[in-house]
């Protein structure tokens, strides 16, 4: 029989819930502090791609779009799931692949497409509107505003895991889907969302709360079976992230999330336009697998990595690539025409050394027609050499990495 957690049960929780948030705090206090004594502000960090749904931490949105019009983020996650039933087995842990690509556009809009599992071959839709974007030019408590959706198209079985549609409700079988029991009404998913940034000399800081419905709350009619020991309120996300600088050009991110059912925390490190991070998932919940527990009832870890590219860059990118190429032909161009003005203009020297040797009205006339001539290739292979060294000044990018 299913029987939800006894509110007692739950106490435990919801003080370790305030400690993990106090703990969270004290950096972004030191980070306001940095940012309040010193006049200089960095630019926001970016954030990276979540384990299923595009940008935001490990699991939950953020009210953030990238400035820059046309990025293109794509990652590839890995979770360990366990086997995927009412009784895993005994070795351990099944990995869980799940790939999204998402698109920004004008500092506004965010939109992409996640395949939730490469075994299940389910997508789903998502995507996000800046309603407020914060300011950076004075001092505000305004925080970022957005509204967002996810999960759009899927199916209605599908739950917060989005590891397909019956990778919890395949515990019940037929009689408990007859039932109405694992159906969560998530697709789509509508969300709204506020994040606050701390910038600071050295990194930066935020904190994220937002509401939704469907894979925030909604838990299938499951009772124990869908754990929501992590839950502080139903439908209620929350997050904190603290950003520092690794190396030249690098940022090491720490994450901390509440996604509406679970705490979970990350380590990302970004090195330019790449990702990596590593994550521990429902640490509320038993470690490791345990005997008869459901896909929502023991911690998982997982990793992801992500990459970010910019469309205008590409073509941008593209277009150096053909000037480039299109510039060595001319290259090899003027210096095949310089080679041949100069053995024409060897030539025209010896036609001249011959003529000089011969004193009569003749050899006179041909020996001022061929003056002529070499002067004239002379003023061709100065103009030549000219544009030769004109276009080694200013060469376009030969094919250079596209950011």
């Amino acid at each position: 029989m299913l029987t939800r957690s006894a509110p007692a049960a739950r106490l435990p929780f919801r003080f370790i819930s305030v400690t993990l948030v106090a703990v969270a705090l004290l950096p972004l206090i030191a980070a306001t502090a940095d940012a309040q004594g010193s006049s200089y502000q960095a630019p926001l960090p970016a954030y990276g791609s979540t384990l299923t749904f595009g940008t935001g931490l490990a699991s939950i949105p953020v009210a953030w779009v990238s400035p820059a019009d046309g990025d293109l983020f794509a990652s590839i996650s890995a979770r360990a799931v366990g086997a995927g039933s009412y009784r895993p087995s005994a070795g351990g842990s099944l990995w869980d692949l799940t790939q999204s690509l998402e698109l920004h556009l004008r500092g506004r809009i965010s939109f992409g497409g996640s395949l939730y599992s490469t075994r299940t071959q389910q997508v789903g839709g998502f995507g996000q509107f800046l309603l407020v974007e914060q300011r950076t030019d004075r001092d505000t408590w305004v925080p970022a505003i957005a509204i967002g959706a996810r999960n759009i198209g899927s199916s209605r079985y599908q739950d917060r895991f989005v590891t397909g549609e019956r990778r919890i409700v395949d515990v019940l079988g037929d009689t408990g889907l007859r039932g109405g029991r694992g159906v969560y009404n998530g697709s789509p998913t509508a969300y709204l969302v506020a994040t606050r940034e701390f910038r600071y000399a050295s990194g930066g800081a935020s904190v994220t709360v937002g509401y939704g419905n469907g894979l925030f709350r909604e838990t299938g009619g499951l009772g124990s079976l869908n754990s929501t020991r992590g839950t502080i309120l139903p439908g209620l996300f929350a997050g904190y992230r603290y950003v520092v600088p690794a190396g030249e050009g690098g940022e090491m991110t720490f994450m901390l999330e509440n996604n509406g059912f679970d705490w979970n925390a990350g380590l990302r490190f970004t090195l330019g336009h790449v990702s990596g991070g590593i994550y521990l998932t429902e640490l509320e919940e038993a470690k490791g697998v345990p005997d008869n527990g459901a896909l929502a009832n023991f911690t998982k870890a997982a990793i992801a990595f992500s990459y970010n590219a910019s469309l205008p860059s590409i073509v941008r990118g593209s277009t150096q690539r053909a000037e480039a190429a299109e510039a060595r032909l001319e290259l090899k161009r003027i210096e095949q025409e310089i080679e041949q003005r100069r053995l024409i203009t060897r030539r025209l020297v010896e036609q001249l050394q011959t003529a000089a040797r011969v004193a009569d009205d003749a050899s006179r006339k041909q020996q001022q027609l061929l003056i002529r001539q070499l002067d004239a290739e002379r003023e061709a292979l100065k103009d030549a050499q000219k544009r030769l060294d004109e276009l080694g000044k200013k060469p376009p990018e030969p094919g250079g990495r596209i950011p």
